[in-house]
């Protein structure tokens, strides 16, 4: 879930801060001594109790028995309002723990006080000896969101942010926010069989269908007209501004070397995706999408798992044809909504995005493990197609800090708390469930 918000959090800010420097100390201490990791429920649990859970807790996980953990949302946005919900990880092993990864599901409601709906249902099955992988990411949304017009460094057009080449010499763009509302249905489902213990191969289907599209900035009555970045979008490539399709197949190639799904500690994943969809499976357009995606993690102490880099990357490219507007790649839309920390779901959209994403995390908790934080940087480049903004001509960079919470011990499920900082003070504060990546 993500809250992007205009304004001074410096209490926020400041709080994170000191419990990412204590950490180093903390760190520095107790390092070189062994730990128990617990989670967040052992502190309500009376000591004359705890050894009984110690006990239980401590047995080898269990076949087939599903493994919860439930978390409210609570907050509030500028833009869309007062939003609550509610989010639950399932966690789960269908073959022998020794063998076989853990699979898991998310699934997360949200209502928001602007009549928002959000729905998401996200599985990521394993079979017994890791056979078969069966993913999916389903969503029905009645939703709203500002777009900015394609490609990236338009919040800070002209000389500002970072730029490249001759980018401060091309055409500018105001960078003004064009709210659009939508219903939306995604369904993506995927089927990977086994080639080599970590080599998958895998085929899909995914839907994206747009319907009931509000483009509120545009008005064709006025002299001159109010063209908004999507209706000319849509005129200039035969799509209907009302309603839009994709639907088509996936042929990818999967590779996994994690030690866990939902909180990896070490390996690797890497996903290379082929996406042709077509007019006859009920597309508005023929057109073909390559999507790639990069994982890695580099541990930093044999004694805590948890101390550790990260390194993300996502790449997706219009090959053929042409995309609706909304379903072009855009930063908050992969399979968790993680990418892009900083900014506005959506608001950095183009014909072919790059995104990179390096993060550091570190335990908090000496002992138990219970807490730990991370420090992350990111940066996001956009094409716009018609050359005015070209891939690593501009960039939008973020940082940011964040709390983890352990709620699940057995699956490792944690609560993730972020606060981010974009270009132009752009700001947003992050809730979600396991880490980010």
């Amino acid at each position: 879930m993500r809250l992007p918000i205009k304004g001074n959090k410096k209490d926020v800010v400041l709080f994170l801060l000191i419990a990412f420097l204590q950490s180093f100390t903390l760190y520095g201490q107790t390092s070189q001594k062994s730990f128990k990791q617990d989670d967040v429920f052992s502190i309500f649990i009376k000591e004359s109790n705890q050894a009984k859970r110690d006990s239980f807790t401590s047995q080898p996980m269990v076949l087939y028995k599903p493994y919860f953990a439930v978390t409210p949302f609570l907050g509030y946005n500028p833009a869309y309002g007062m939003l609550i919900g509610v989010g639950s990880s399932i966690g789960i092993f269908l073959g022998n723990p020794q063998t076989t990864p853990i699979s898991s599901a998310s699934v997360v409601v949200n209502f928001t006080s602007k009549s928002q709906k959000i729905l998401n249902l996200r599985t990521n099955i394993i079979t017994s000896n890791a056979r078969f992988i069966l993913r999916g990411d389903w969503r029905f949304l009645i939703f709203s969101q500002p777009t900015y017009g394609l490609g990236s460094g338009i919040k800070q057009s002209g000389n500002e942010g970072i730029i490249f080449g001759q980018a401060g010499q091309t055409n500018s763009f105001s960078g003004i926010e064009q709210p659009i509302n939508y219903n939306y249905i995604r369904l993506y489902e995927t089927f990977y069989f086994r080639i080599t213990p970590k080599l998958y191969a895998g085929i899909g289907y995914f839907l994206d269908d747009y319907q009931n599209i509000v483009d509120h900035k545009l008005n064709l009555d006025t002299v001159p007209q109010q063209i908004t970045s999507h209706y000319k979008y849509c005129t200039d490539n035969g799509f209907n501004p009302e309603k839009q399709t994709i639907s088509g197949l996936s042929l990818e190639l999967l590779l996994d070397g994690r030690d866990n799904s939902i909180r990896p500690t070490k390996g690797y994943f890497a996903n290379i995706a082929i996406r042709p969809d077509f007019r006859f499976l009920g597309s508005t357009k023929n057109s073909i999408m390559l999507n790639t995606e990069l994982r890695t993690y580099i541990q930093l102490s044999k004694h805590r798992p948890d101390h550790l880099i990260g390194l993300w990357y996502i790449g997706q490219f219009t090959q053929n044809g042409k995309v609706p507007f909304l379903g072009l790649p855009s930063i908050g839309w992969d399979m968790y909504n993680r990418t892009g920390r900083g900014y506005i779901q959506g608001s950095i959209r183009g014909i072919n995005l790059i995104y990179g994403e390096t993060e550091y995390r570190f335990p908090i908790s000496p002992y138990t493990g219970i807490l730990g934080g991370v420090a992350f940087v990111n940066a996001t480049t956009a094409s716009s197609g018609d050359q005015s903004r070209k891939l690593f001509e501009y960039f939008d960079p973020a940082a940011g800090i964040g709390l983890r919470v352990m709620f699940n011990r057995k699956t490792l499920s944690n609560l993730a708390i972020d606060v981010a900082f974009g270009a132009k003070g752009s700001l947003g504060i992050y809730f979600n469930l396991n880490e980010t990546f």
